[in-house]
């Protein structure tokens, strides 16, 4: 009887091991799962090992801020600036008010520390791939222990940008569409610039400033629409930069001689208002052909500035609007159904009637 009994309570410890030790391989595998990573190429053909879901990005500039809004917000781990009005109006409501984190560039060693803090599962970084700032990239996934992602902010990659963003937030769906809009966009440009082989080129004057009197230089990317649709820019290339943020001074004198058939506005910083009533009313501007002809136009800024500043995937609706002005009979663009399709599509934002009035304000022919 006691070995049958010895035998029976062998045999349920032998049971209760392998029925615990399945358990915690069980519990093992599953957190495996949750856990699992994988491995990336990125745009600049680093190997990156990511998570496999990953629900917090930090955007490094505003231009990844745009990119990741458009794919989906809840990605974000915040804005980097306090929004204005003119732009907050045009963002889900749900996400005007995240968190303002600092950006991250060479040297804000302070700010490397706050990210780090913020433990999101990615940082993304959307720049120029050089060598200079895969360096960047690799420097900072050391310092944070996060892994950094590069994408292109090159204008024509867009679509190659949207698609390996897909893959790296599992968003293939929602990307696919935003992917089709850039392709077309680009190869839209791309196909019809043949037919202004035989034209001269329309000569635009990009002002920004409160007087409208700073410019960016032929060649600059902040100006890189203008050449781009086809137009010529006026503002030669070596033009003295007022500091890190570009925007070369100049005299209205010099203005005047370059004579642009087309003007125009933009700007950007804090306060700083449009210098378009300063350029229709003065009476110095009225001698240059754009001023004479109407031809003036400001660029709109809600949510995203559609041609510079950040040079975001914004820029895309700014194409079609910029090339429509400076070749309407090439580029067809009905503006409010256009524009109205590209807030939907990509800010998942539905423009009223008086919102499109807003949009529509300076931007169309005078």
């Amino acid at each position: 009887m006691q070995k049958t009994y010895m035998s029976w309570l062998a045999i349920v410890v032998i049971l209760l091991v392998i029925v615990t030790g399945c358990a915690k391989q069980n519990t093992v595998n599953s957190r495996s799962e949750v856990k699992s990573d994988r491995v990336i190429t990125d745009m600049a053909g680093r190997q990156v090992t990511i998570p496999q879901n990953i629900q917090k990005v930090y955007p490094m500039s505003p231009v990844e801020a745009v990119l990741l809004y458009t794919i989906d917000p809840e990605l974000l781990a915040g804005w980097g600036y306090h929004m204005g009005a003119d732009q907050s109006d045009y963002i889900l409501p749900a996400y005007r008010n995240l968190p303002v984190i600092p950006w991250l560039n060479r040297g804000s060693v302070g700010n490397v520390e706050e990210v780090i803090k913020i433990q999101p599962d990615v940082i993304l970084m959307v720049n120029d791939i050089t060598k200079v700032n895969k360096e960047y990239a690799d420097e900072l996934q050391q310092l944070t222990k996060i892994p950094v992602v590069m994408l292109n902010k090159e204008m024509t990659q867009m679509e190659g940008t949207y698609l390996l963003a897909g893959k790296l937030f599992n968003r293939e769906a929602r990307v696919a569409k935003l992917a089709t809009y850039c392709r077309d966009t680009i190869g839209m440009v791309q196909e019809k610039k043949a037919l202004l082989a035989n034209r001269k080129p329309v000569t635009v004057y990009y002002a920004e400033g409160r007087r409208g009197l700073e410019t960016e230089p032929r060649g600059s990317w902040h100006a890189e629409i203008i050449e781009f649709v086809g137009g010529t820019n006026v503002a030669d290339p070596g033009l003295p930069s007022s500091g890190n943020i570009g925007r070369s001074p100049v005299s209205l004198e010099q203005v005047m001689v370059w004579n642009p058939e087309v003007i125009l506005i933009g700007y950007f910083r804090d306060g700083e208002s449009s210098s378009f009533p300063a350029i229709m009313d003065d009476k110095a501007w009225q001698g240059i052909q754009a001023v004479r002809d109407k031809r003036v136009y400001e660029i709109p800024t809600g949510p995203f500035n559609w041609f510079d500043r950040p040079p975001a995937v914004s820029r895309l609706i700014g194409i079609r609007w910029v090339a429509n002005l400076l070749y309407p009979d090439v580029y067809p663009f009905e503006f409010r159904s256009e524009v109205k399709r590209f807030y939907s599509l990509f800010y998942q934002y539905q423009l009223s009637e008086q919102e499109l009035d807003k949009l529509a304000d300076r931007t169309q022919r005078q």
